[in-house]
């Protein structure tokens, strides 16, 4: 008992000592912000995501303090030496980045950009999670508004059921999208005329994404919140339908449901689903 006592308190100050090296060396960062992150901003971008994955880090050597104390120490001891070490290796690295006096030409940038994108995709086919990831958070260095970088970060967060940073993702995307919508005007197949935006498709796909986030965390209305948005912007996407509607099966919402059934049968009156949600439409 005394031997444990002694190793949690071990345990407790080493972890005080990793937070105090990270604490030092990366300052407390705000939420991903596009209006910050050109040029002298960038680096905190990189840095926020950083931060966030040595903090998922900590977090899951304390929760392994609670199911045994005395392996754990062993682990943590090395994790320290990991920790701060990467730590004082990344400074190094941007430290020489920043001091560089021929930085990357627009070329070479989106060249290597390119490049390194198609690794880290390589390391997600294979579920190489971690790999993936430094891959990508070197990206952001080079292009922080990259879409294709925060997707794939999003795809990583999804698939390890980090939930948490895959929506803070999400939502740094959907402002990246934003930021881009022009609105337009288009004409319905019976003449109508009706406004959109310019990236109507992208930006549902988005919302899509932030509603699945939200149900897997067991957040059912807030994931049909941003279902709806993405029907709002997209209304007839057999796809987004089909997710919204069970959304409001599950959640007994027959009104909505109902309309979105119909709406479904209208743009796609073969969906094999109909019958089904119609007889769970029945039930409810």
């Amino acid at each position: 008992m005394l031997l444990n006592i002694i190793l949690i308190g071990a345990i407790v100050i080493s972890l005080g000592v990793i937070i105090f090296i990270i604490g030092r060396k990366f300052p407390k960062l705000k939420t991903l912000d596009v209006d910050t992150v050109p040029q002298a901003q960038t680096a905190k971008v990189r840095d926020k995501i950083l931060l966030d994955r040595m903090k998922r880090t900590t977090k899951k050597s304390k929760d392994a303090v609670r199911k045994q104390a005395v392996p754990i120490f062993n682990m943590l001891t090395g994790l320290i030496k990991k920790v701060a070490g990467k730590v004082y290796d990344l400074e190094r690295k941007y430290q020489k980045q920043a001091t560089e006096k021929k930085p990357l030409s627009a070329k070479e940038s989106k060249t290597k950009v390119a490049d390194v994108l198609a690794k880290a995709q390589a390391f997600i086919k294979k579920e190489k999670w971690n790999d993936a990831e430094k891959l990508l958070i070197e990206v952001v260095s080079l292009d922080s508004k990259n879409k294709e970088v925060y997707h794939g970060l999003f795809s990583i967060y999804l698939s390890t059921k980090e939930y948490k940073q895959a929506l803070q993702t999400a939502q740094f995307i959907l402002r990246l999208v934003q930021k881009e919508s022009r609105r337009v005007e288009k004409q319905s197949e019976v003449g109508q005329k009706y406004y959109t935006v310019s990236n109507a498709s992208e930006l549902a796909d988005v919302y899509m994404d932030m509603g699945e986030v939200y149900q897997r965390m067991e957040k059912p209305e807030l994931a049909l919140a941003n279902y709806q948005k993405a029907l709002e912007v997209e209304p007839n996407n057999p796809r987004n339908l089909d997710q919204a509607i069970g959304i409001c099966i599950i959640l007994k919402h027959k009104s909505l449901a109902f309309d979105l059934i119909k709406r479904l049968e209208d743009v796609n009156p073969e969906n094999q689903k109909l019958k089904e949600y119609y007889d769970k439409l029945t039930n409810l």
